[in-house]
């Protein structure tokens, strides 16, 4: 596991975003959010995930994926991803809400909405006693 954090989504005017200290890339360097069903993907654009996606928006298909810039470091070393509005609309994310940030490899991370697994959490039957 590279990366796993509990993040509260941040905004400034209607730009969510989180920051966290696991870079893709530089910053300022360009990676793709691609909306998922319960969860917002970032990958570098040059990995396997990524040249599957580039192609897709060169054959206009990709309807779920956006280019992002990862945003200026702050207080140390933390990397800010926005979060598109449309996918934060998708995936009723706000600002203030919280997400888990999972990344299992290092040109990789996702942001998975609380709610989501809260929810998901909630269909587990009653245990047997």
């Amino acid at each position: 596991m590279y990366y796993v954090g509990i993040l509260k989504v941040q905004g400034v005017q209607n730009t969510s975003f989180i920051e966290c200290s696991h870079g893709l890339a530089s910053v300022g360097e360009e990676v793709f959010a691609i909306l998922g069903r319960d969860r917002v993907l970032y990958t570098v654009m040059s990995n396997e995930i990524g040249k599957e996606y580039a192609v897709r928006v060169l054959k206009k298909i990709a309807w779920n994926v956006k280019s992002v810039k990862i945003g200026r470091m702050f207080k140390g070393r933390l990397f800010r991803y926005t979060i598109p509005s449309s996918f934060a609309k998708a995936l009723n994310i706000k600002k203030g809400n919280y997400v888990l940030a999972l990344s299992t490899r290092e040109d990789t991370l996702e942001i998975i909405p609380l709610s989501n697994i809260l929810e998901k959490i909630g269909k587990f039957e009653e245990p047997i006693i």
